[in-house]
Order: C-alpha cells, then sequence, then structure tokens
C-alpha cells in the first residue's frame, strides 16, 4: 500500500468518526431536550438552546455533512424546539432562517436524496410552523418578507416572491403529492391561505404567488393521468343478475378485478379535488378565493377539461364514456358552489365574461391592483392557447348526441352525468340544460278530480304489467325513496336567481333536443340494455324532483280543449301507456306471465338474504316487505330446520312467504301437496320401509315430467319476441363538429356502464338464483327483437318506476302545492 492510499484511508475513517460523534451528539441532545419538554416548566434546557442559538450550529453540521442520520436528528431537535413553546423562538429571524435552510437543502435543493420517511418529517417541520401561525399571525412578519422585492434589484419577479416567503414556496412544491407528505403540504398551505385575510400583505402577496397556478397545474396534470378506457369503468357489472337475465352481449373475458394503476390515479385526482374544495373554504379573501377561481377554471376547465370532452372518441371502446364518467364522478364529488358554477358555466357556455368582476347594478366592483394584474395574465394565456370555445360545440350538445350513441356505456355514463347534475346542481344551469317554456297557467294547478285521475292512471299501468300483493307496500317505499329525492334535490335548498321560488310556471319546450333524446330511448325501453333503462328512469325521476318545473305538458298530459296533441309528442305518461300495451300483448301470449314475474323479482332480490333465517328481523332499512301470490307457493314444512329465507323483492324488501320453490316446482306440480324433488326422494327412501314397484314407476315419470318442465322454461326465457315502436340509435356522424375529432362506428358497444347505484332498485344477487340464464351472445340481437328473460327484467324495471313517478305527484301535491281543492266540485 503507498503512502497515499494509506492517507486517503486514514482521512475516511477520521471522516466516518466524526459523523459518528456528531450523530451520537444530537441524538443524545434531541433525547435531552424531549425528556424535559414532557416534563413541567422550567425548561432550562430548551430555553439555553434557544438563546445561545445553538439551532444555526445545528443547520451548519447538517448541511456541511450531507448525511441523511444527521439531517434527521437535526429535523427531530427543531420539532422539539418547535413545540417547546419558548418564548421569543419563533418570532426570530435566525430561527427561521435556520430551520427553512435545512429543510431547503434536504428537499428541493437537490444536493442530498433523503428518503420518503425523512422527507415526511421535514415538510411536518413546515406544516407545524403554519399551525403556530394560524393561531398566532404575530409571529408572521419573521416568515415573510415582502420588503425583499426592493432590496434584491433585477432578479425577476418570481425568484423574488419566492425569497419573500420561502416557507409557501417549499409548501406549494409539495401539495401535488401522495401520501403524508402531500397532506401535511396541502393542510399547511390551508392554514397560510386563511390567514391572508388577517394580514393584508400577506393577501397581496397571495394573488401575485404560484399558489394558484400550482394548484390549477397540478390539478390538470391528476387530470391528465386518469384512464380513457371506457372498459375500465364496467368491472364487476357483468356479475350482477340485472345483467345476466338481460340479453346484454357478455364479453369473452371480464375482468374481475380493477386496475390497480387506475385505481391509484383516481384517488389521487379526487383527493387533490378535495384540497382544492378545502382551500376555497378555508379562504377568507375574496380576492384570493377569486383569484384561485380564475386559474381553475382557464388553466383546468378551459384548456384541459373541455377539450378532453370534446377530442374524445366514440368509436368501439373509445374514450368518451370514460371522460363523460370523469365529470360525472367530478361533479358528484364537489360541493362547493362556486366551483361548480365555474365549471357547468363554461362547459355549458353560459357565463358571458366569466374573468371580468362582479357588477352589482351599475357600479363595476373595485378591484386591487393585484388582482387585476392576475386577471390580465389569465387572460393573455386564454387567448395564447386558442382552444375551441363552447359557443360553438357545449356540453349540452355533447350529451344530447351521446344519448344517441350506438354504443351503450356511452348512453349510460351521460344518464348518470345528466341525473348528478340535475339532482344535485340544478341550480347552477336551470335556464341552460332544458329548453323551457311557460306552462299555461290553467295546468298549474290541478283539482283533486284530476289529480287523483293521473294517480289511477298510473296505478292502472303499473297493475297491467302484472299484479302480485305487496304492490302497495311497494309503492309506500316509493314515497320513501321521493321524499329523499325532494328533500335533497338542489333547486329545493339553493336560490335560484332568475326565477321566482314562488312560482313553478316553467315546463320542458316541445323542441328541447336533450328531453327528445331521452323520450327517444324511453319509447325502446324493452330494447335497451337494463342499466340503460335503470339510468334513464333515475335521470327522469331527478327531474321531476325540480319545484321549478312544472309536470304538465312533458309528464303528465295537458287537459282541454286543443291539448290532444300533447299525448302523442314528448310526453312521458303516454309513451307509458304505449310501453304497457305492449305488455298487455306479451301477457296474452304467455301463460302464467304473472308468475314467472314474480319469480324474475326473486332472481333480482338480496343474496344476503338468502343465508339469513326467516325467522331472523331484517335490516331497519328493510321495513317494506311484500307478500307472495299464494297460488302455486305452498308451505313445504313447519320444521325449523327445512325452513327457506325469504325471497328479496327489486327494490331490496323481504318477500313474506313461507317457501318460494322455483317456477319448475310449480309447473310440474300435481295434487294438493307440493314438494320438491329431493324431499319426494327422501320420504320415500329405504330406510322409511319397501318401495312398491308402482312407486318407482311413479318417482320416474315425476322426474321425467320435471326434466321437460325445465327445458321448456328455459326455452320460454329464450323465446324472441318483437318489440314495437323501437328505433336504431341515430348516428351522429354527420353532426359532429369539426373541432370535435370524432368518428362513429355503427358496431355496438362493448358492454354497459358501471351496475346500478341508485337506491330505487338494489338488484343484487348470486350466480346460483336457480334460474334458467340466457346463454352468452358474441352478438348483440337486433334492436326490434328481445328475448322473454329480458322482457321479463325490463318490465319490473317499468313497473318500479311507474310506481315511483305516481309516488312524486302525489308528494308534489304536498310539498309545492300543486292541488287546488277549491276546484274540486268544479270538475
Amino acid at each position: 500500500m503507498d503512502l497515499h492510499t494509506w492517507r486517503s484511508g486514514n482521512v475516511e475513517r477520521e471522516d466516518e468518526s466524526a459523523l459518528a460523534y456528531t450523530a451520537k451528539l444530537l441524538h443524545r441532545l434531541e433525547t435531552l431536550l424531549h425528556d424535559e419538554s414532557r416534563r413541567a416548566a422550567p425548561h432550562s434546557c430548551l430555553r439555553y438552546v434557544a438563546s445561545s442559538q445553538t439551532y444555526i450550529i445545528i443547520t451548519k453540521l447538517a448541511v456541511s455533512s450531507r448525511d441523511t442520520e444527521i439531517i434527521g436528528l437535526s429535523a427531530q431537535l427543531f420539532h422539539v424546539l418547535i413545540n417547546g413553546e419558548t418564548e421569543g423562538l419563533l418570532d426570530s429571524k435566525l430561527f427561521t432562517r435556520s430551520l427553512l435552510d435545512l429543510v431547503c437543502f434536504a428537499t428541493i435543493g437537490g444536493q442530498v436524496i433523503v428518503e420518503e420517511r425523512l422527507q415526511t418529517d421535514l415538510v411536518e417541520l413546515l406544516f407545524e410552523i403554519a399551525t403556530k401561525i394560524r393561531s398566532d399571525p404575530d409571529i408572521l412578519p419573521a416568515w415573510f418578507f415582502p420588503e425583499r422585492e426592493k432590496t434584491r434589484g433585477h432578479n425577476g419577479a418570481d425568484e423574488s416572491r419566492r425569497s419573500q416567503f420561502p416557507l409557501f414556496y417549499v409548501l406549494v412544491q409539495y401539495v401535488h403529492h401522495d401520501g403524508p407528505v402531500g397532506d401535511f403540504a396541502r393542510t399547511a398551505l390551508l392554514y397560510l391561505t386563511e390567514t391572508a385575510s388577517k394580514f393584508k400583505p400577506l393577501e397581496i402577496w397571495m394573488i401575485e404567488s404560484d399558489l394558484a397556478p400550482q394548484m390549477a397545474s397540478g390539478l390538470g396534470a391528476l387530470y391528465s393521468r386518469l384512464s380513457r378506457q371506457s372498459n375500465a369503468l364496467t368491472t364487476g357489472a357483468t356479475t350482477l343478475p340485472i345483467v345476466s337475465l338481460s340479453d346484454k352481449p357478455q364479453p369473452a373475458q371480464a375482468s374481475s378485478h380493477p386496475d390497480p394503476d387506475a385505481q391509484h390515479e383516481t384517488k389521487a385526482f379526487f383527493s387533490y379535488l378535495a384540497f382544492w374544495q378545502d382551500t376555497l373554504n378555508h379562504c377568507k379573501s375574496a380576492e384570493v378565493r377569486d383569484t384561485l377561481l380564475d386559474h381553475f377554471q382557464v388553466l383546468f376547465v378551459q384548456q384541459l377539461l373541455y377539450p378532453s370532452l370534446l377530442e374524445s372518441s366514440d368509436v368501439e371502446g373509445g374514450s368518451t364514456a370514460a371522460v363523460i364518467s370523469h365529470l360525472y364522478r367530478l361533479l358528484q364529488g364537489l360541493d362547493h358552489y362556486q366551483l361548480v358554477d365555474r365549471i357547468l358555466g363554461y362547459l355549458l357556455a353560459s357565463m358571458n365574461m366569466p374573468l371580468e368582476p362582479r357588477v352589482k347594478g351599475n357600479r363595476r366592483s373595485r378591484m386591487s391592483v393585484s388582482r387585476r394584474k392576475s386577471i390580465d395574465h389569465l387572460k393573455a394565456l386564454a387567448e395564447v392557447a386558442d382552444t375551441p370555445s363552447p359557443d360553438l360545440f357545449n356540453l349540452l350538445d355533447l350529451m344530447v348526441m351521446s344519448l344517441k350513441s350506438s354504443h351503450a356505456e356511452t348512453v349510460n355514463a351521460c344518464l348518470k352525468l345528466l341525473s348528478i347534475i340535475v339532482s344535485k346542481h340544478h341550480s347552477h344551469v336551470l335556464q341552460s340544460l332544458f329548453r323551457l317554456q311557460s306552462a299555461p297557467n290553467v295546468q298549474l294547478r290541478r283539482g283533486m278530480s284530476q289529480f287523483n285521475n293521473n294517480l289511477l292512471e298510473l296505478f292502472g299501468f303499473a297493475s297491467t304489467i302484472s299484479e302480485y300483493d305487496g304492490m302497495d307496500d311497494s309503492y309506500q317505499g316509493a314515497l320513501l325513496d321521493s321524499q329523499v329525492l325532494l328533500e335533497q334535490h338542489s333547486c329545493l335548498s339553493s336560490n335560484v336567481d332568475e326565477l321566482d321560488r314562488d312560482h313553478r310556471d316553467l315546463s320542458i319546450s316541445r323542441d328541447c333536443k336533450l328531453f327528445e333524446a331521452m323520450i327517444c330511448l324511453l319509447r325502446n325501453f324493452f330494447a335497451n340494455d337494463t342499466i340503460t333503462n335503470l339510468y334513464l328512469t333515475e335521470a327522469i325521476i331527478a327531474v321531476t324532483a325540480c319545484e321549478h318545473l312544472a309536470l304538465v305538458g312533458w309528464l303528465l298530459p295537458t287537459d282541454g280543449p286543443g291539448h290532444v296533441e300533447d299525448n302523442s309528442s314528448l310526453n312521458i305518461t303516454f309513451i307509458i301507456g304505449e310501453l304497457v300495451e305492449q305488455v298487455r300483448q306479451w301477457k296474452s301470449q304467455f301463460a302464467g306471465w304473472d308468475q314467472l314475474m314474480l319469480q324474475r323479482r326473486f332472481d333480482l332480490g338480496d343474496e344476503d338474504a338468502r343465508d339469513r333465517d326467516p325467522s331472523e328481523k331484517p335490516p331497519s332499512d328493510q321495513t317494506r316487505r311484500t307478500r307472495m301470490a299464494s297460488e302455486g307457493y305452498e308451505s313445504r314444512s313447519n320444521s325449523p330446520s327445512q325452513s327457506q329465507p325469504r325471497p328479496i323483492t327489486p327494490k331490496g324488501n323481504k318477500i313474506t312467504t313461507t317457501e318460494f320453490g322455483s317456477i319448475d316446482d310449480t309447473i310440474s306440480k300435481s295434487g294438493g301437496h307440493r314438494a320438491s324433488l329431493a324431499e319426494r326422494t327422501l320420504g320415500r327412501s329405504p330406510l322409511r320401509g319397501p318401495i312398491a314397484s308402482e312407486d318407482n314407476e311413479a318417482i320416474a315419470k315425476q322426474i321425467e315430467a320435471s326434466l321437460r318442465m325445465q327445458t321448456s322454461l328455459a326455452a320460454i326465457l329464450k323465446t324472441k319476441v318483437q318489440l314495437l315502436n323501437t328505433s336504431t340509435p341515430e348516428e351522429a356522424s354527420s353532426s359532429f363538429p369539426v373541432l370535435a375529432g370524432r368518428k362513429q362506428t355503427s358496431s355496438p358497444g362493448p358492454g354497459s356502464g358501471p351496475g346500478p347505484s341508485n337506491l330505487r332498485l338494489a338488484l343484487r344477487g348470486s350466480d346460483n338464483s336457480g334460474t334458467v340464464t340466457p346463454s352468452v351472445q358474441d352478438e348483440a340481437p337486433p334492436r326490434n327483437q328481445a328475448s322473454v328473460s329480458h322482457i321479463l327484467t325490463n318490465a319490473i324495471i317499468l313497473q318500479e318506476f311507474i310506481l315511483e313517478l305516481a309516488a312524486m305527484i302525489q308528494l308534489r301535491a304536498t310539498f309545492f302545492d300543486e292541488v287546488d281543492l277549491t276546484l274540486k266540485d268544479k270538475e
């Protein structure tokens, strides 16, 4: 070994010894201060470290060593000092500089790589400082230096702002991170934003800072990472009985587990969106809040969200269904009124000058110079971006075309979007979503006779589809559900400036394109996917819950001379009558229709009830029960060991009966007492006596008859019937604007959207429901044909929908005073 090598190795050993010794000293000091801080005052050691400015030496040791262990021990020492409540420490600019030098060096300095745990500890230091500033804004001058802009000369505006508030600048770098480090950064920024209203220089600085651009661009970056594949949104839907018992084509290989990467990206985006809401809720400064909203609108909504909708593709497997679903979930998660207003206002082109200050009367609202600079900067960005304008093609145009799509996933996503807008955010878009017209004054309040006739007509429709003993209980359940919808509807809980809340004199116009597209779907009810019909009925019910829309014209027929044409146009009641007439014809073709419907209700029931003892009390939310028709459903046994669980109606209610059996047993039943094939065999087993040859022959005949009936039932369910008044979805390729960049195909979509989430139909079940399921199909059936199995399921959805409409009409009469009792004698 030469002398140079020996000397180098000796120096390295000396360096290692020095680092180990330094780490040992810091560990002892941290332990001493930590133990003292947990005891009662006085804290002499903490006071000494603060007064002697030992923290300066600690930071220099950490920075010069570049050792992660020493940096971590230094961070722990600062934690103890911050929480030690030593007087005058947080007011010291020397302490401020030491802490920020340590954090900046180890996080954004790029000179040392620290693990995530240490990075979290360092950002947590800044969170603790922000917490102290929130509780005591008087210490803010030690951390915020607005005067530095004048002394730094021509170093650039961005660099000046960063040097003025380095605490804020470091936090902004971590605002979009996942995990605890992101949580600490976001919460700390919330506290600083809240403090801005108490300190005018900080308010001005925040308006001109990187906060709004960073937050908006961070949200846009996370949105860009969301999946654009529509098949990722249908995971698990093919396992639902409501899907398997319909004519929906089943994919060859359906994914049973969602993509974990897609789930992670979705969670990150909505966590960041929640941070936006929290920031605006905590911000007490109107100008800071408006600055954030302006950047949200321009950098996210205008330059990213709207183009993603415009440029999506509705070809098979395209991105239209995915981006519409992202918008639906975005609006579902948002509660902040101004955020929703900026999104829907821009997408529906209902905001004339969104970046202009609010105007009250004839006076323009006052605005600071900083705020005006921010607006001018955003306007310049918007002009340079040269993005398409919603004035040419807006969200309403996209929704109308999507409802006419030949792909079920696109239709379903659009219906879910429509439902969430109407039910949760309708007050934002009341005048721009549907084309409205004034309703005839004479029709706004009906007399009792007319009101009863409307209800009786709907009840007649429901009874025509099928009769079962529990229909009254089902209607009571619909009343409960409708009451919740009315009480939670956005138009009932929000102030709508452009309408008088005391009058509901608007109705959907006959030339409303969006409603016309919904009506077209309703006419094709039995040809639609079952999931589509669930979402369609959910959307219509959401519209009926709006207090500012009268029901006459578009839902209920307009009485009186000259209004007969309404019954054959865009009127839901009339179209339901057409659908029920189809059911009436099928009832005449298939014997035992009511029994088939009853069995299908059971097949679409709650799988949890199948494993529940019949004597067990059902959950509290399943208070509405129906009784099965007594015909063909006699008691099997009074023995508890042989008792059968009670089935569930499509509304999630347990059916009160001692036995459910199967349709096969009912068809093959002979004589008074009926038992299953297994029970009959057990009843005459050799253990209970010899079996005569004639008994063997009888059993063989029963088995043969049962097999024949089972085959017959399977054939009935798969029988194709002709549908009336159906039409093929209108291809929209010719009417898409050039800017949309879309291409339409005539091939059917790969499947329907996600499973139903509404409370009205809890259609869950297991694969061993005991019914014959239609075989998997490679291609969708013709639009003018459907299997009996598909029709049965859709008929139940239609029946439930009719009861919900009747419930909504009855409750509106009470909630909105839509029945005039004085007109009773005149009718």
